[in-house]
């Protein structure tokens, strides 16, 4: 698919092409879940949550008579609207000193999607549709508009907010160590912002235990131990490391796209030997946009998927390790590093542990 569509593998940030053979954005609802109901009758409606409510100008690309990509609309290295509400629940966390709020959040959520020019992705998903349906059409409370249409929210992309919220664990258990149990309900809690889903939930519950375990593990074993035991919790098998990268293409259904999440995790993170010395060739820098060059190239749903997959990888091998060109490709970069700066000084206080916030800071 990425050969067809680039002409070759992606072997650094690249801007999406704006059409997309096989794109079904195209019989997407503009007005709620899923693909468009009957003859598309929605898609005439005086006003569409897609282009009037969220996403605002961008109607036309979902028009039926097109193939565009999802993504169209991003340059090279911006981040995709999940990842966009993804800093906005980073600064709702900052602001409330490095705790997670539901309500501040829910709050920040409705005011960035609502606001014309906020972000520049082309796509919104199921979930974000559907509960600014709820807030416009029916006119439900903020807290009663996350929503479920049964096929299309149970997906990789509703783990992407709950692991930002996981990673305010790391100031609970530098003060008592009892951050687990507190930040998986916080977790489960920041899915259930955006959607309806009790399988997410759940599952959100059990993945920040992978990015505790990922940001503060110093010893390669017992993070492995954690990915297993996530394993057998959720797809009921242990992490296949020598795993074939195309045999992971996958839709954006957990059930489809979380063997693979896991299986790359265990195949590019950075391992020691029994005597200490590196398992697999190359930094663990190198092994992240190994990776994540990996996961693009997959095609299929690798968006999501590759955020997850990136947060572990990096995790694990800290920023000082990471590529420059995997950091100073991002856009834009500069308002990222500050965000990402506000970000560790409220969740990761100086004065609580000044070493691991110097390391942060290199």
């Amino acid at each position: 698919q990425i050969v067809n569509e680039y002409g070759g593998e992606i072997s650094d940030y690249t801007k999406p092409n704006r059409q997309l053979a096989g794109s079904i954005m195209n019989k997407s609802d503009l007005n709620g879940g899923g693909r468009i109901k009957g003859s598309g009758k929605k898609m005439q409606s005086t006003k569409t949550i897609i282009g009037d409510v969220i996403n605002h100008g961008k109607q036309d690309l979902w028009s039926p008579s097109k193939s565009i990509h999802y993504h169209a609309t991003l340059q090279r290295g911006e981040n995709t609207l999940e990842v966009s509400i993804a800093r906005v629940l980073m600064k709702s966390i900052v602001e409330n000193e490095g705790r997670f709020n539901a309500d501040h959040f829910r709050n920040a959520y409705v005011k960035f999607m609502t606001t014309p020019g906020s972000h520049n992705d082309t796509y919104a998903s199921t979930c974000h549709r559907m509960f600014f349906a709820n807030m416009v059409f029916r006119q439900l409370p903020l807290k009663d508009c996350p929503d479920n249409d049964h096929h299309n929210v149970d997906t990789v992309d509703g783990l992407v907010l709950p692991t930002i919220v996981a990673m305010t664990g790391i100031r609970k258990n530098i003060h008592d160590g009892t951050a687990t149990l507190d930040i998986g309900q916080a977790a489960a809690e920041c899915a259930s912002v955006t959607r309806r889903s009790s399988v997410l939930e759940s599952l959100s519950s059990l993945w920040s235990k992978v990015v505790l375990s990922a940001l503060q593990e110093s010893d390669d074993d017992a993070f492995q131990q954690t990915l297993k035991d996530f394993s057998q919790q959720t797809i009921r098998r242990l992490p296949n490391s020598h795993v074939d990268d195309g045999s992971t293409l996958s839709a954006c259904y957990l059930s489809s796209s979380l063997p693979g999440l896991i299986d790359m995790i265990a195949k590019y993170m950075h391992q020691q030997g029994s005597n200490g010395s590196r398992s697999k060739v190359g930094s663990s820098g190198d092994l992240v946009w190994k990776g994540l060059l990996a996961n693009a190239n997959v095609g299929g749903e690798n968006v999501h998927r590759g955020s997850c997959l990136g947060a572990i990888l990096g995790g694990r091998a800290g920023l000082q390790e990471l590529p420059q060109q995997l950091v100073n490709g991002l856009y834009p970069q500069s308002e990222l590093a500050k965000e990402i700066d506000d970000f560790v000084r409220a969740v990761l206080p100086p004065e609580s542990n000044g070493a691991a916030y110097a390391a942060t800071e290199e």
